[in-house]
């Protein structure tokens, strides 16, 4: 009952815009109103995506029970007999030692505490581990079973090297305000399932049962945060109220790799991970990597410390490279600056669901929808400095292999699609990227200074029901955007929903869209156009849309404050044929043609072409008032 009541302080310190850190003292005099209040709790915490403003950090609390007593140590347990060690060093002049040293190396024992000795000894740059056969890391309830990785250090896998893990609603691994670590060829099994009801019976520590606590708080509250209180000089001075180590969601602690803090010079090469082959949905890695601000090393933090750059940071200067994800949730989930993700594969993804592939996104839906990237600027501070800024994306394929049904269905509350891409960002940008999922291609959330190009993407508006377009700006304002060389296609066979949404803040400011083709079947809209409105100032927008049925084409040209737009039925045809032009304009005062048609245009109008010699024929409707104008281009094709 702890953990839930936690939950419920959470909740009234985020909806009175408190950090998430700062929670109750079960000592203090209303503790007893917030334990009768737990019944009417929903389970989903303080809600999912159901509103453009949610976060990672806006999820539901942690334990909000003061810190735990030291672990204690474990009973002994049989165990099976380890293989006589291997001489360790690998390569003359260079150290390196295997794993088999600590571990059965059988791949069905339990070697977690094997494996944590391994990297402890392997820190602080004493040598680069080698992980050269299947090890199993077994973590259940118990939270004393997350494995730190400390600076300085480097562990590399062999062809026969294999991490089998099954962590759940708290970390495999962590890596906490360290740095230089080098993580190269890592070949990693994901064997669990993460429960739809994220509100278990309690947690373990160091064979010790504590009901009532739930895991993910545990971790958070006692885990990391004693960690860093050894490790890393900060004390958590309970006087002022009650503080631990910042509490980052749900979703992101049930991370493979858990990442926080002042943590930097951490490089990931050649990752594969990934579900067995006959993995159904529910057996999916709930999320990859989780980044996440924290609380600096070596300072006093207390529940009044500000959350700014001078006493926390966001991981930093970290490069994930020649990654492949098969069966996933979330890839990457978080917040961070100077970061590289470059050659990157996902395969089969997925949402949370149980067996049957039902309650997606978990009970109450307390799970994020998830996404491949998902960045974030951090919603609990507002120094800039904590802002994500300077990523680059670059050569992603994702291939959308879709496991399970979408978890929205019209008549209840939205809380969000699995779509490839979804970041708020300054200076930032993601090039080369191929995404075929069918949940959609881009969320774009508050940024300044990003640019997106050489995008190819599919996606299926039926497939999420038609209450999703395929590329959307939900969380203004922006400033000095760039989008360029973009296919996007829907794969539906009618379109109900438009496929890229508008970008209505007034505040916006230079967003540039060019070389932009939007591709579907065919419009059955009703109550909303097809064309997105851009709003701002200083855009240049050049968008194209194709409509497969009736081979019709549109497109929407903005420069300054004069809106243009043009529509031909058909785009191709025969001679003799006819034509059908349609044009409308907004803040213009005259318009002309040119190309194929010339002379003096009205604002709106339609007008019937009759081309009776084969070739290719530009129509170009061009409008402007005193400071701006726009052209629009459509290009009729017309065959013998």
């Amino acid at each position: 009952m702890v953990g839930a009541a936690a939950l419920k302080i959470e909740c009234l310190h985020q909806r009175n815009g408190r950090s998430s850190r700062q929670k109750f003292n079960p000592g203090a005099t209303f503790f007893l109103p917030i334990a009768l209040a737990i019944a009417s709790l929903p389970l989903g915490g303080c809600g999912g995506d159901s509103s453009p403003s949610s976060s990672t950090a806006s999820q539901s609390s942690s334990t909000g029970a003061p810190p735990a007593p030291a672990p204690t140590t474990p009973a002994a347990t049989p165990t099976t007999p380890a293989p006589a060690p291997v001489n360790p060093t690998a390569i003359p002049g260079v150290e390196k030692k295997s794993i088999r040293s600590w571990v059965s190396c059988d791949g069905t024992s339990d070697d977690a505490t094997g494996v944590a000795k391994a990297f402890a000894a392997a820190a602080h740059a004493a040598f680069t581990l080698v992980v050269d056969c299947p090890v199993r890391i077994h973590t259940g309830l118990d939270i004393s079973r997350t494995i730190f990785i400390d600076d300085g250090t480097s562990v590399e896998f062999t062809e026969t090297g294999k991490f089998t893990v099954d962590n759940t609603l708290f970390p495999a691994f962590v890596i906490a305000n360290s740095s230089n670590i080098t993580l190269t060829d890592w070949n990693v099994e994901y064997d669990a399932s993460v429960p739809v009801n994220r509100i278990v019976g309690g947690y373990s520590e160091a064979y010790h049962y504590t009901p009532g606590i739930q895991p993910a708080g545990a971790f958070n509250d006692y885990g990391i945060t004693q960690w860093l209180a050894k490790h890393r000089g900060i004390t958590f001075d309970v006087r002022e109220g009650y503080v631990t180590s910042l509490w980052s969601g749900n979703t992101n602690v049930c991370a493979v790799f858990f990442i926080s803090g002042d943590s930097s010079q951490v490089t990931v090469t050649g990752l594969r991970i990934g579900v067995p082959a006959a993995a159904g949905g529910d057996r999916f890695i709930p999320v990859v990597f989780s980044l996440n601000p924290n609380f600096k090393s070596n300072q006093t933090v207390t529940a009044k410390t500000p959350i700014t750059a001078e006493f926390v940071a966001v991981p930093h200067d970290l490069t994930f490279s020649n990654v492949s994800f098969d069966g996933t949730y979330m890839g990457w989930v978080g917040s961070t600056h100077d970061t590289v993700l470059e050659n990157i594969q996902s395969r089969r993804y997925g949402d949370l669901q149980d067996s049957q592939g039902n309650n997606v996104g978990g009970i109450e839906k307390w799970f994020m929808p998830p996404h491949l990237v998902y960045f974030a600027h951090y919603a609990d501070s507002t120094d800039p400095a904590l802002l994500n800024r300077n990523i680059q994306i670059k050569d992603v394929v994702d291939e959308g292999v879709r496991i399970g049904r979408a978890r929205d269905t019209a008549g209840e509350v939205r809380s969000g699609n699995a779509l490839s891409l979804k970041i708020g960002c300054n200076d930032c940008s993601v090039d080369n990227y191929k995404t075929a999922r069918p949940d959609g291609f881009l969320d774009v959330l508050s940024s300044d200074g990003l640019t997106i190009s050489n995008v190819v993407a599919s996606y299926n508006s039926s497939f999420v029901n038609n209450l999703y377009p395929g590329w959307r700006f939900p969380l203004a304002p922006y400033s000095n955007l760039t989008f360029e060389n973009i296919s996007l296609t829907d794969e539906a066979p009618s379109t109900a929903y438009p496929p890229i949404y508008s970008a209505t803040d007034p505040s916006n400011h230079n967003i540039e869209i060019s070389n932009v083709h939007v591709t579907l079947n065919r419009w059955v809209g009703t109550g909303s156009r097809l064309l997105p409105t851009i709003a701002g100032q200083s855009n240049q927008i050049s968008l194209n849309y194709s409509i497969t049925a009736d081979s019709s084409g549109m497109m929407l040209a903005q420069s300054g404050t004069v809106e243009t737009t043009l529509q031909a039925t058909p785009t191709a045809s025969t001679t003799g044929a006819v034509v059908d032009l349609g044009w409308s304009s907004l803040g213009a005062n005259n318009c002309a043609g040119s190309g194929a048609w010339t002379g003096g245009l009205p604002m709106n109008g339609t007008r019937t072409s009759k081309i009776t010699t084969p070739g290719d024929y530009d129509f170009t409707l061009e409008c402007r008032n005193a400071g701006s104008a726009s052209s629009a281009t459509m290009q009729i094709v017309v065959g013998k």
